[in-house]
């Protein structure tokens, strides 16, 4: 990337020529900071910590939690969830009570969005704000001092981006998101750098020499002490897991996972950056008992659920398999949603494949002959069966499955939900997210 990279000047014409769409998008951040203000005048209590990327967020923010928490008490806040809306609220570890969500919309943030609302109807708050607004509310509660928060898309037009931070944290810039962050790389950097605030410390684990080149210029635009995450600490992270736990470590762990020492290494700096004097051995034993659904989860001995949704995942997720499961037959059963590139979302799994079975994904779903002939494109070898329903898709493959076989479940959060959430109403909610919007404004059309 070259030196002379002026990030801000870019990103300011970058504003004026979608100047309808970008100030539509500030202007949220804005209703929710004057929402933070107004729930909390004197500024909320919690000390907050920022994650973009395109990958590893979540996790990054889980670690955060889990090391934080070892000095005083921390919470995360994370999406998409699996199965259940609370999995997106965690403090202490712990996914957060029903009782507790259904408080803090009830008494705190439907209170202030309906007033917001009767005040001007263009200020209804959007999903996204409204589970920042419980977040926080449900941190300030528990008296959480510490608390990792995952943006949703991009950085710089995302709502936690209205939010005062103690650091952020951009762990990646890959490929997702293309219609909404810019197809090159480096106007998705532009944007996922868009969390950097003046003074304050950005970390991040972007090892792609040019990206890192960008990344540094827009901080130095924003005066924002930037401090670059490496090979060299991870491997001593490795060295800190290996003395406790040998070379091997079970692969239900976190840790197992190549890209997870990654995001560990990034939690782990973030956690030294605060509290130099913490025992880094007992931080990463506590990294090493982690277990996060859907992060190549181990849902039975031969079935395994990972909840990989963008190309950088799914790469991920295909290291892995080789290097853990090399001898072994693998079942797919995939379904891709939204507007996501099937080429770039599973193709790097055909090599690994016995057989692919493609399948709904229930929200925002692709259509899965449509992805079946857009994979035959790409390797026409690999047996490729199209059963629309998820939870039959999976009995096939059960039924197909050889002894030796392993079935591995990815490509759509919302697909592996459908087939493994038990709660059956959940189900139903999380698969017609949205219908009502949706139904009003096709009325409206009609009408």
């Amino acid at each position: 990337m070259d030196d002379a990279f002026d990030a801000q000047y870019y990103n300011t014409v970058d504003q004026i020529y979608h100047a309808q769409w970008s100030l539509s998008r500030l202007s949220r951040q804005e209703l929710l900071r004057q929402s933070i203000h107004t729930l909390w005048p004197h500024g909320h209590p919690t000390r907050l910590i920022q994650i973009a990327g395109t990958s590893g967020k979540g996790s990054t923010c889980r670690l955060l939690e889990a090391g934080l928490q070892l000095v005083s008490p921390a919470g995360a806040f994370t999406g998409p969830h699996l199965f259940d809306y609370c999995e997106r609220f965690s403090i202490a570890g712990r996914i957060i009570a029903r009782a507790d969500v259904t408080a803090a919309w009830e008494t705190v943030v439907k209170p202030h969005a309906l007033k917001l609302a009767l005040a001007n109807p263009h200020h209804t708050l959007s999903f996204h704000e409204i589970g920042i607004l419980i977040a926080l509310t449900l941190f300030d509660w528990h008296q959480v001092e510490w608390a990792a928060i995952e943006t949703g898309i991009g950085g710089r037009y995302d709502q936690t981006t209205a939010l005062t931070v103690v650091a952020t944290a951009l762990t990646n810039v890959g490929r997702d998101h293309e219609h909404l962050l810019g197809a090159t790389t480096w106007q998705r950097a532009l944007d996922k750098v868009g969390i950097a605030r003046q003074g304050v410390p950005l970390f991040t684990t972007e090892r792609v020499p040019e990206t890192l080149q960008l990344i540094a210029a827009a901080c130095s635009a924003m005066d924002a002490p930037l401090h670059v995450v490496d090979h060299a600490d991870v491997e001593r992270l490795s060295v800190l897991r290996t003395a406790m736990h040998g070379e091997e470590l079970p692969d239900t762990s976190l840790l197992s996972s190549t890209h997870q020492q990654w995001n560990a290494a990034l939690a782990l700096a973030l956690i030294q950056h605060f509290y130099p004097e913490i025992d880094s051995q007992q931080v990463v034993q506590t990294f090493a008992s982690l277990r996060f659904p859907g992060r190549f989860w181990r849902v039975s001995e031969w079935l395994y659920a990972d909840i990989a949704h963008n190309p950088d995942k799914i790469d991920a997720l295909a290291r892995e398999l080789e290097q853990k499961f090399p001898q072994v037959g693998k079942l797919f059963v995939v379904g891709v949603s939204g507007q996501r590139s099937v080429r770039a979302n599973l193709s790097p799994l055909l090599p690994l494949a016995k057989m692919m079975i493609v399948t709904g994904a229930a929200f925002k779903s692709r259509d899965a002959r449509q992805v079946r002939a857009e994979l035959e494109d790409v390797h026409s070898a690999v047996p490729l069966l199209v059963i629309a329903e998820p939870q039959q898709a999976l009995a096939v493959a059960q039924a197909m499955r050889a002894a030796e076989d392993m079935i591995i479940l990815t490509g759509s959060t919302y697909m592996i939900d459908q087939i493994l959430n038990p709660d059956p109403y959940l189900r139903t909610l999380n698969a017609t997210c949205g219908w009502r919007v949706r139904e009003t404004q096709a009325e409206g059309s009609r009408t």
